[in-house]
């Protein structure tokens, strides 16, 4: 059985940051990236994640299993708090690229520093926090910055400014919370940039992602 994953993603930022993770931890598996950016700008226009959006990540998924995938990592954070709804229509195992960070955090963490670069991401996110936190019990006080003019840079080729941006926000954060979190797959990159200053756990989804992939398909 061939060990391939579909990658469903809304911006285009997000897909090296899991390539390079999928090269480095699991080179053997053999991706399927597939993008539609209006999942991502429909629901900024909407200002909710609608029906309609959800029957267009089934749809996707739909096509991924069509074209062998043995499962779906879905790269937006905006839609995490609805992937239980797509898996009830879906064959595939269909993860959510944050949830095994945030249960990671809110294991080490009672105070949380958040870093989006999204406004849909931000909220979705919270959104999917307050859920694992009440599934596990768990007490957390939520520090959440938004930085929209970060993701602006990197969309129009300005990685360094977007770089500079959110290591600036994470030192902020890391000052007055226990763990901070780097919101979006679109991140993912600066986790080994970390600068010694920073004396706290930063986390960032597409490492512990694909160690949960690794895990399933063994399975």
């Amino acid at each position: 059985m061939t060990n391939t994953v579909a990658l469903i993603h809304a911006v285009i930022p997000a897909i090296e940051p899991l390539k390079s993770a999928f090269a480095q931890r699991a080179p053997e598996v053999q991706l399927i990236n597939v993008l539609d950016e209006g999942l991502l700008t429909e629901a900024d226009r909407l200002g909710r994640i609608t029906p309609g959006l959800v029957r267009r990540l089934t749809t996707l998924v739909a096509l991924a299993e069509s074209a062998g995938a043995r499962l779906v990592l879905l790269s937006c954070t905006a839609y995490s708090p609805v992937v239980d709804q797509v898996q009830a229509q879906s064959d595939l195992p269909v993860l959510k690229i944050d949830e095994l960070m945030v249960r990671e955090a809110l294991c080490q963490a009672g105070r949380i520093g958040l870093i989006a670069t999204v406004p849909a991401g931000l909220r979705m996110q919270q959104q999917l926090i307050e859920q694992i936190a009440a599934e596990t019990g768990s007490r957390v006080e939520l520090d959440a910055v938004l930085r929209a003019d970060a993701f602006e840079a990197l969309s129009a080729g300005r990685r360094d400014e977007h770089d500079t941006i959110v290591l600036g926000e994470v030192e902020e954060l890391a000052g007055r919370n226990d763990l901070v979190m780097l919101a979006q797959a679109s991140m993912g990159h600066l986790a080994d940039r970390i600068p010694a200053s920073v004396g706290v756990p930063v986390l960032s989804s597409p490492a512990l992602a694909v160690e949960k992939v690794k895990e399933m398909l063994r399975a």
